[in-house]
């Protein structure tokens, strides 16, 4: 998993970066990759192309046929366009990890009726492509720095289920 996310980084070029200094950004976005690793294992789920979820103790939950053949976790996403009213309607491009260590891009269009925690949310998602080239990145490399470190705040906090690796 290390080797597919400091792969991942190989992909941007100096210029990418903001404020590129080689010793302050270092291998990997200087990030520590061990942690990153045990938080996107813990984050690996079955990904659906069609879901709907509720919030409340006796709603109707379903999903459809799975989008990958394997688990894969969410590494980051981007909101191309959303709606804010009673009705929350978003369209992203996501990258996902899957667990042959491959990245995959993925349209995902999501609806919440209610609040996040009782409301509704049916997600339709769709696989693009596979991550082969810079050409493909939607993100900047400060971006994905952001979501990984937060994605490793529960083990700083002493939150995060433990693995054996």
């Amino acid at each position: 998993m290390s080797k597919a996310i400091d792969w991942l980084f190989e992909l941007f070029s100096p210029e990418d970066y903001e404020g590129y200094d080689e010793d302050e950004i270092g291998y990997a976005g200087g990030l520590c990759l061990p942690e990153v690793c045990t938080a996107l294992r813990g984050a690996a789920q079955t990904v659906y192309q069609y879901s709907v979820a509720g919030g409340y103790e006796k709603c109707f939950n379903y999903r459809g046929m799975e989008l990958f053949d394997q688990r894969a976790c969410l590494i980051i996403s981007d909101v191309e366009q959303a709606v804010l009213d009673e009705i929350k309607t978003t369209y992203e491009t996501e990258l996902w990890l899957m667990e042959d260590m491959n990245f995959a891009i993925v349209r995902c269009v999501s609806m919440l009726i209610g609040s996040d925690d009782t409301g509704y949310v049916t997600e339709y998602r769709a696989f693009k492509k596979i991550l082969k080239s810079a050409e493909d990145l939607f993100f900047s490399p400060e971006e994905l720095i952001e979501e990984l470190e937060s994605m490793c705040v529960p083990q700083w906090e002493h939150e995060a289920t433990i693995y054996e690796l």
